[in-house]
């Protein structure tokens, strides 16, 4: 079952990275095409930035209409977030994202002592949960969006649906509406699918770190054992400790890539929420749509946070099983063995990033505090200004 599971997000990630790099359009003989192709996806989200920008700077003609310069704030923002994550993940990490998937490639398939039967039960257990996230983040962030630009629809009497109007395409010609509602439609839902694809792919990593955490922990488990102790000691202790540094060297590998990825969406999201918390204190109607705008950015929030909570968590368990264990039960060459796995066990894996510190639970509050109070203070600057 777990092979299973993992292949389904082996698949994922493979298309994660063929599709933003364009890969799935056949080469050809113009060697400008095939280099080019993999800037398709941030060249989209860039229009759709400059569109955003261009109705910011020029088009749009009064700020009554809030919730229009709200979407359009945080669109821009988001684009251009979005780009920058791209080529973060497809020029500087996906190599090493890529190794990392061979290493949990060869231990699924591992038939080591003690630890094959643990890794098929947890392994199995965290990519099941694994795969279910990332259904519920692609179908439901990603498609539930798709309410933002139906409310722009609406108010502007279909023609609109991000509000901007393409540059270039007169309002008395007869492909304006065609044009602006298809185009606009396709770019923002492209950049939704962007958006939450990145976070479910990163959620996946964390995932197989934790089942195979809660693999190794579930051997230490048998130190607590006198008569397993008594008879396959080293065994357990060389198993525990060949897993635990082999696992600390994949995450360690990948650690400047999640502090890259939380540093972004981290900072893009103070930024969401901070014009969200700003134009929703401006909001005299559409009362619900100001909810369910927030209401996606803290699902975003919750879904980037508590990944780091889950995998510092088993770290923790992980020195614990072994504070617990009958060492004192232990030969004195297997405790000496014992006393270095206790030195490396302090080494936790824990996401970290800049501002922020240890990615946790509390980085909710963190990030929610820090944009209230912001959005607080631009509230009460413009009141003194206007």
């Amino acid at each position: 079952m777990s092979a299973v599971a993992h292949e389904k997000l082996k698949k994922y990630i493979i298309f994660y990275f063929k599709v933003n790099k364009t890969e799935f359009v056949p080469p050809t003989r113009y060697s400008v095409i095939n280099k080019g192709k993999k800037f398709l996806l941030p060249f989209l989200h860039g229009l759709m930035v400059v569109f955003s920008v261009w109705h910011l700077l020029f088009q749009m003609k009064s700020l009554e209409n809030i919730l229009e310069l709200t979407f359009s704030i945080n669109f821009t923002i988001a684009g251009i977030q979005t780009i920058v994550t791209i080529f973060t993940f497809n020029e500087f990490s996906s190599k090493k994202l890529m190794k990392t998937l061979k290493y949990f490639d060869n231990i699924i398939v591992s038939k080591e002592d003690f630890i094959a039967k643990t890794r098929r039960i947890y392994l199995r257990k965290n990519l099941k949960l694994a795969w279910i996230f990332v259904r519920l983040i692609i179908y439901g962030l990603g498609f539930g969006c798709l309410i933002f630009p139906t409310v722009g629809l609406f108010q502007t009497n279909f023609t609109l649906p991000m509000y901007y109007s393409i540059p270039g395409i007169p309002a008395s010609s007869i492909f304006y509406k065609p044009v602006n509602c298809f185009g606009q439609y396709f770019l923002f839902h492209i950049l939704c699918l962007s958006i939450v694809s990145v976070d479910a792919f990163i959620l996946i990593f964390i995932f197989y770190f934790r089942g195979e955490f809660y693999s190794i922990i579930s051997v230490a488990t048998h130190l607590s054992d006198e008569t397993t102790i008594q008879a396959n000691a080293v065994k357990i202790l060389r198993t525990i400790y060949k897993a635990h540094r082999n696992i600390l060297q994949e995450f360690f590998a990948i650690y400047d890539v999640l502090w890259h990825f939380y540093c972004q969406k981290f900072f893009g999201i103070c930024l969401y929420l901070c014009s969200s918390l700003f134009i929703f204190s401006k909001l005299t109607n559409s009362i619900i749509v100001g909810i369910f705008l927030i209401a996606v950015v803290l699902v975003q929030l919750v879904v980037l946070s508590l990944p780091g909570q889950l995998i510092e968590n088993c770290s923790n368990e992980f020195q614990q099983t072994l504070y617990m264990s009958l060492w004192y039960k232990m030969p004195i060459r297997d405790q000496k063995n014992f006393l270095f796995l206790m030195v490396g066990a302090q080494r936790q894996i824990q996401a970290r990033t800049l501002g922020i510190g240890k990615v946790s639970v509390y980085t909710l509050v963190q990030v929610i505090c820090c944009s209230g109070v912001d959005s607080e203070e631009i509230f009460s600057f413009l009141n003194k200004n206007s």
